[in-house]
């Protein structure tokens, strides 16, 4: 089975990232899925945004009003899911913790289980997830930071397997640099799907493909995994 090919915080190599032109063009190329960023503001609305702080101020320490003055773009998530509605489906990246359920009730407005993941650094958050949401797909992500960390804990490769498994997710995301990593060579050799980030080189993407364990690849330049995914036919080609 071909991996779904995931336009990373949008189509993000061409239009500014986590904004709505970024997720449209994602939609106009035809990615799988759009891949964003969910944080809650002061005045606990739900907003997309990559970073904990806007203009060097916490988010959380901010209104969606004050945050529309340091910047117009950013959009609410549920202008995000009106905007992707029918058109794609989303991985949804919980930024913190505490404000699942209502990520949670959020997205059921607009979408069905099928159509999003919910994605999360911390373990803890995607087991809220599948506590009071069982049929929503979760996976936990992994990155280099991640891998060191269960190395300075002296955590074995058995060890962050038991761990990963009693988080009862549907897969896992690590950066693509890990595949080839100790640490997560059990978690890595189990029958859960990977999903690798954030993969925009060429020769690197057409290799992934090539790996029987990866489902899902996310990338900035979503058209990139598509044609390599879907090459033109070269008779179709000269005969259009």
């Amino acid at each position: 089975m071909k991996p779904k090919i995931i336009a990373h915080r949008g189509a993000s190599a061409y239009v500014r990232e986590n904004t709505l032109a970024a997720f449209e063009r994602a939609i106009a190329l035809e990615a799988n899925m759009v891949e964003f960023d969910v944080r809650r503001t002061r005045d606990r609305q739900l907003i997309i945004y990559h970073d904990p702080e806007i203009g060097k101020r916490p988010i959380r320490k901010l209104t969606y009003a004050e945050i529309l003055q340091l910047d117009p773009d950013i959009p609410l998530l549920e202008s995000v899911l009106k905007t992707c509605k029918g058109k794609i489906h989303l991985d949804v990246e919980l930024k913190e913790m505490g404000y699942e359920p209502q990520v949670m009730r959020s997205l059921l407005r607009f979408m069905e289980p099928e159509e999003f993941v919910v994605t999360s650094f911390h373990p803890f958050s995607l087991k809220r997830v599948k506590r009071h949401f069982p049929e929503i797909t979760t996976g936990l992500l992994f990155s280099t930071v991640t891998a060191d960390v269960c190395k300075t804990l002296c955590w074995s490769p058995k060890a962050v397997h038991k761990r990963v498994n009693k988080m009862q997710v549907d897969f896992i995301a690590p950066d693509w640099n890990l595949l080839e990593a100790d640490i997560l060579s059990k978690t890595l050799a189990a029958q859960l799907p990977i999903w690798v980030w954030t993969v925009n080189d060429e020769p690197i993407m057409h290799k992934l493909m090539q790996d029987t364990r990866i489902t899902g690849i996310i990338t900035d330049r979503p058209d990139l995994g598509l044609q390599l995914l879907y090459p033109p036919n070269p008779r179709e080609e000269a005969m259009a």
